[in-house]
């Protein structure tokens, strides 16, 4: 049992520990979420929002200023935007998604069936399961409703006076060909000049976008690497030298896609346009000089016609990529977005709200 004065001094702890901690309670204010500006109108205010990428240098706790509570996490100074597939563009657009659907290998199919694989629509030649469409001589023939000479496919069969693209050239089949690839020496196909720019929507991309200590902005634009294995191989002559043959044919997966043009777009409108992405080709290497085939005693050659007498790999092709740096005061604004586009067909990216590079991680 307490007496008076002992009641006395708990009732002054118990108050003092109370004060200290509201004090505590009171010692840095939240801070507050940042207010979403007015989106964009058109169709940049249709597009799903992206925040910049987290400081990879949080979490941790930082000095409390100005009375507010430390953050956890914050966004750094880069962002990474991911392009809208098919579906979510056409959502942006109003339209309605018309492709056939994916093609699944555990799936029969019978003879007219239509699916889609890699952004590409093909229709089974005969009954097949487990071929994935694409292949040259397979069970899938390419199917398009586009206008105009398309993407060459090795897998598609061509009739003599038939057009088709590659390498951004345009080719016309001589005769019936199939999984020859036009530009070859040899090749059923003549060069007509320039390929015209197909009326298709780009492939997807990514944007990656950094922003300067000046307020300028500089985006790379990549849209994909289509880089392919070649190899130099010395075979054996008749007259006992050694001559070079290039083997290596470029895959259809490898082929380039050819762009109009992409747009950079501060609060739904166009501050930058350029050409392209364009095809960024790898380092060309120099094959080797042919290796000297080494003669018998009598004179005779040490190695029969046609022996492969040395190899060399390498690589061709290259990255399909675009770049460019907006100047502070044309990146002034709250939310940027990227367009490819031929024509008036367009992809566009995520939605990023660049207010937030160097800010606390807050979302909505």
């Amino acid at each position: 049992m307490m007496d008076g004065k002992t009641m006395k001094i708990t009732l002054l702890a118990l108050g003092f520990g109370v004060g200290l901690a509201a004090q505590t309670a009171l010692a840095c204010s939240p801070n507050p979420n940042p207010t979403l500006p007015q989106m964009p109108t058109g169709l940049d205010g249709k597009l799903p929002l992206t925040y910049p990428d987290l400081d990879p240098n949080y979490p941790y706790i930082p000095p409390v200023t100005s009375g507010a509570c430390p953050t956890p996490a914050r966004y750094g100074f880069q962002a990474t935007m991911p392009a809208l597939n098919d579906a979510e563009t056409d959502r942006v657009y109003g339209t309605q998604n018309t492709s056939a659907p994916a093609w699944d290998a555990a799936k029969v199919y019978n003879t007219g069936d239509l699916v889609s694989s890699e952004g590409v629509t093909y229709k089974a030649k005969w009954w097949t399961q487990n071929e994935k469409p694409g292949q040259p001589w397979g069970a899938w023939e390419e199917q398009t409703a586009l206008s105009g000479p398309q993407a060459w496919s090795s897998s598609k069969a061509y009739n003599g006076g038939d057009q088709a693209t590659f390498d951004g050239r345009l080719y016309q089949a001589k005769w019936w060909t199939q999984n020859n690839q036009p530009g070859l020496a040899g090749s059923p196909w003549e060069d007509k000049g320039v390929a015209p720019i197909p009326k298709s929507r780009p492939p997807q991309f990514k944007v990656n976008v950094t922003r300067q200590n000046d307020g300028s902005l500089n985006i790379t634009v990549p849209v994909g690497s289509y880089i392919y294995p070649v190899s130099y191989v010395y075979r054996a002559t008749a007259s006992c030298s050694a001559t070079m043959t290039t083997e290596g044919e470029r895959p259809a997966s490898a082929i380039p896609p050819v762009i109009e043009r992409w747009e950079v777009h501060i609060d739904g409108k166009t501050v930058a346009t350029q050409q392209g992405p364009y095809l960024m080709p790898v380092p060309a290497v120099a094959p080797p000089p042919p290796p000297i085939i080494p003669r018998n005693a009598d004179g005779s050659c040490s190695v029969a016609e046609g022996t492969i007498v040395g190899q060399f790999g390498s690589a061709r092709g290259g990255d399909v990529i675009g770049w460019t740096t907006i100047a502070a005061d044309k990146a002034a604004g709250h939310m940027l977005s990227v367009w490819l586009c031929n024509g008036d067909q367009c992809r566009p990216s995520t939605l990023l709200w660049k207010d937030r590079f160097g800010t606390q991680a807050n979302q909505y």
